[in-house]
């Protein structure tokens, strides 16, 4: 009777558990590494992109003013013209338009044209100011470096070149630097 109780007990085991393979299945499916990078852009994602890229194209296009430096700037509007609905400026006063200018100047040669002693030449009763208009001219334009002697004393430091100045701007600062500093200057010494 052992033989066949035995027999029954591995019977018993057989029917209690479950069958290899099918349990192999939910093991397996655990098995695969999952993957990033490959689904597909949300569409809704993809429709904000597309709208947001098509209004920054519009916007661009409707407020670049063509690329055109000419829009950006007042000095360059030509007498006649319209912007934005209003009548252009006419032209612009030499002196106003040399003190604009001047003011980059003055944290050198001070408004006075003094200059700051030891560090930056004078302006006033200056042999170079009151020299060759072509020469200051030059220096407007190319800047000057080194050592340079005014009103008998050393000056060496820099003065920065302005060649992006057109020619109604170095003769509006030349006509103010004229002004400004007396009638000392230019002929009526």
């Amino acid at each position: 009777m052992s033989d066949e109780s035995a027999r029954n007990r591995i019977e018993r085991e057989e029917n209690a558990t479950p069958e290899v393979i099918p349990m192999h299945h939910p093991i397996m499916r655990e098995l695969d590494e999952p993957t990033d990078g490959f689904e597909p852009t949300p569409v809704w994602l993809m429709l904000i992109y597309f709208t947001l890229i098509g209004w920054g194209g519009w916007y661009l296009a409707m407020n670049s003013g063509d690329f055109d430096v000419a829009v950006l700037t007042d000095d360059l509007m030509k007498p006649g013209a319209s912007a934005a609905g209003r009548p252009a400026p006419g032209p612009v006063d030499p002196m106003v338009l040399g003190k604009r200018i001047y003011n980059n100047c003055v944290t050198c040669h001070q408004t006075s044209g003094q200059g700051v002693d030891g560090a930056f030449p004078p302006l006033a009763n200056s042999e170079w100011v009151l020299g060759s208009e072509d020469t200051l001219a030059r220096i407007l334009l190319h800047g000057m470096n080194g050592p340079v002697q005014v009103l008998g004393k050393t000056y060496n430091s820099e003065m920065p070149a302005w060649g992006q100045l057109k020619d109604e701007q170095i003769a509006a600062v030349l006509l103010t630097e004229a002004i400004w500093l007396g009638p000392q200057l230019r002929g009526s010494a």
